[in-house]
């Protein structure tokens, strides 16, 4: 098959599609407390999520079960009832965009299934979308933040949009090089095929780290096959259409049952990398940072659940990526819980990685791309070590 038959055939291919009861017990007052803790710091991990006004809900039946001989206490009972209907209505809303079916973006799919917004007290109106077209939508006020490549907002920053990363999620290259059984190693790819995507994109900038690293230049000691999607990258190794791609899971399971072999893991190496990031832009940071915090407190909740509980976080990676096979489940999840960081902060040099490998022509300082006030703020609180208590 020629490359140019092979890339046509796999470009003309469409895309796939991508009730509780509240038990009070023998002790009412304790167990309104206790769930009201939990709410407050976020531990309840093993429970099922439901919003604040659960609380307000329990607190209602207290009053009514406990004083219902007293009028005061029948009137503050009306409060409670009148702030259980409203509570949620008095949450600030955010305009949000992910694609939610990666394994990189597991935290985000946790928050939207367990519904930690909501939790942390955010109304969350959310958009799936391309890592470009996010970006787009920053740039015109359509949304309001976003989860995609630290790349991508950096070189928009780079071109005078006024994004911002707030946080990281992945910070590191989570991708593994798989090629064919003849090529043993990264500098055997002289004079070989790559699957690529087009600039700007996660996986387009992996290629470039990883081709550096090897000393191999990308113009002139290999041919890079640019797809128009991720997804057809893995088909175009497995059918052949090229030698080597950059794969993570689920794919590296297939890639192994179909004879190809690892050549290196990049994940292993932690190379800085603003990955996947939480990008906003410099007007939501001035006017709204408490409410960036408490959305960033939901996607720290999701990451710490994405560690801890395993049950919960493999049947997320099963519905968002429509996965059944119980081995390419596992495999996704050892990857996350292998780059995922308690307290995601960026540092300069994830950004220095970006620059060695195709820097951009601007006046804007780089660096200024980044702005993790708020996310350092959550953690002097005290919030990401709640999460984590010593045990």
């Amino acid at each position: 098959m020629s490359v140019k038959r092979g890339v046509d055939s796999l470009q003309s291919q469409t895309r796939r599609s991508p009730s509780h009861q509240i038990s009070y017990g023998s002790n009412p007052a304790q167990l309104a407390l206790g769930r009201w803790k939990k709410y407050e710091c976020g531990l309840a991990v093993n429970s099922r999520w439901r919003p604040v006004t659960d609380v307000c809900f329990v607190l209602t039946k207290l009053i009514l079960s406990c004083f219902a001989k007293s009028p005061f206490f029948f009137v503050l009972a009306g409060v409670a009832l009148a702030a259980n209907s409203q509570i949620l209505c008095a949450a600030e809303s955010l305009r949000f965009g992910f694609s939610g079916a990666t394994a990189t973006q597991l935290a985000g799919s946790i928050a939207v299934e367990q519904k930690l917004f909501a939790l942390h007290g955010v109304n969350v109106e959310f958009t799936q979308s391309a890592g470009t077209t996010m970006i787009r939508a920053l740039d015109s006020g359509s949304l309001q933040l976003a989860i995609v490549g630290g790349g991508q907002a950096l070189s928009a920053y780079l071109k005078g949009v006024d994004v911002r990363i707030i946080s990281g999620l992945v910070n590191a290259i989570p991708f593994q090089l798989w090629a064919k059984p003849e090529i043993p190693g990264v500098r055997d790819l002289k004079g070989k095929l790559i699957a690529n995507t087009p600039p700007g994109t996660s996986l387009n900038l992996a290629n470039q780290v990883m081709l550096a690293r090897a000393g191999l230049d990308p113009v002139k000691d290999v041919k890079l096959i640019a797809f128009g999607r991720l997804g057809l990258v893995s088909q175009a190794l497995f059918t052949g259409v090229v030698d080597a791609a950059l794969l993570s899971p689920p794919e590296t399971t297939e890639a192994k049952r179909s004879g190809l072999h690892m050549i290196i893991d990049m994940a292993t190496a932690r190379i800085p990398c603003p990955f996947t990031s939480v990008v906003t832009t410099r007007a939501m940071l001035e006017k709204e940072p408490l409410l960036l915090g408490r959305f960033l407190k939901a996607i720290l909740h999701g990451v710490n659940l994405a560690l801890t509980n395993p049950d919960l976080a493999k049947k997320t990676i099963g519905r968002s990526m429509r996965l059944t096979d119980p081995e390419a489940i596992e495999a996704v999840y050892q990857r996350v819980t292998m780059v995922y960081e308690r307290f995601p902060i960026v540092s300069k040099e994830a950004i220095d990685t970006i620059l060695k490998v195709s820097p951009e022509a601007s006046n804007r300082n780089p660096y200024a791309v980044l702005d993790m006030s708020v996310l350092e703020r959550i953690e002097k609180e005290g919030f990401v070590r709640s999460l984590y208590p010593a045990k």
